[in-house]
């Protein structure tokens, strides 16, 4: 009987083991299910709740004609105010010849500094100051892109006052239009216009730069005026227009330094270089009415003023 009670003993926790093992199985297969289910809840959340990332725009405002062919400006990105830059940067982007913005993707919200010029630059000549700018991206789910502005300044060796501009203000009969061929003024433009008052802004790096002339009235000063001692960069030829010519003037601009003629509208600005001379055209067009009513010739015009502002 003792063995028999052993015998059924045995069975029965036998049976027993198999049912609890079953329940073990069931059991753990719950849980893992509820555990896989909560890490892919968790993921879900962690997922919804990243941090947005933005991007940075950086533009670059060149005190001369900027990056040119055969150069290279890069601009590197850091992270906070106060960067290693001994250290490889976060980000780096290059300029190519023409280009004056590049743009970082991808940014959370934070500090960061801006370098240039950056690792990678290649530049004919080591004009520009380095410069470390600090700015931030704000924490703000709404917009997706930033931007800054940076004024490029240029090294000590280039800065200085060794830049002019020389301007010289033609006037044409009624009807003068010859495109963008400068010849083609010039044959008909013949006439200096004398009294004229100009202005010449600096922007960018040198807002501070101002100054003002007026056209001369005879001899070799007749119709010209020249700006000289200038800090190198960029500006604006500006005025008012004349009340008896049209509101249309053509603007053509030659460099000393490689020879090239372009023609420019009144908002252009004008690059300058250090030691060079940016030689303007300007031809005032007589406007029509004033011109059947006038009956002197275009050099006795009563001038008002000079070229639109920008």
């Amino acid at each position: 009987m003792h063995v028999q009670s052993r015998a059924r003993a045995t069975r029965q926790l036998r049976k027993g083991l198999y049912v609890g093992g079953r329940s073990f199985i069931v059991t753990a297969i719950a849980v893992l299910i509820a555990l896989l289910g909560l890490q892919s809840g968790v993921a879900a959340q962690e997922s919804s709740t990243s941090q947005k990332t933005h991007s940075l725009g950086v533009t670059l405002e060149f005190p001369d004609e900027g990056i040119v062919e055969g150069e290279q400006l890069c601009v590197a990105l850091f992270s906070s105010t106060t960067p290693d830059v001994s250290q490889p940067p976060l980000l780096s982007r290059c300029l190519d010849p023409g280009n004056d913005a590049v743009s970082f993707e991808g940014l959370l919200t934070g500090d960061y500094s801006v370098m240039l010029p950056g690792p990678g630059s290649e530049l004919g000549e080591q004009r520009y100051q380095g410069q470390l700018v600090a700015t931030s991206i704000p924490d703000d789910d709404q917009l997706d892109a930033f931007g800054i502005d940076v004024d490029v300044a240029l090294a000590p060796d280039f800065a200085g006052t060794t830049g002019r501009v020389r301007v010289s203000v033609f006037g044409c009969p009624a009807g003068t239009n010859a495109g963008v061929d400068r010849d083609g003024w010039a044959t008909e433009c013949q006439s200096l216009a004398g009294g004229v008052p100009l202005t010449l802004s600096g922007t960018g790096s040198i807002n501070d730069a101002a100054f003002r002339a007026v056209t001369g009235l005879s001899g070799n000063a007749s119709g010209r005026v020249e700006f000289t001692d200038l800090p190198a960069g960029a500006y604006e030829l500006g005025g008012d227009l004349p009340e008896n010519v049209s509101n249309t003037p053509a603007l053509f601009v030659e460099s000393s330094i490689d020879g090239s003629l372009g023609s420019i509208s009144p908002a252009d600005t004008l690059a300058l270089r250090p030691t060079e001379t940016v030689a303007v055209d300007v031809f005032l067009v007589l406007d029509p009415d004033e011109a059947a009513n006038a009956a002197v010739g275009l050099t006795d015009l009563e001038i008002t003023g000079g070229l639109p502002p920008e």
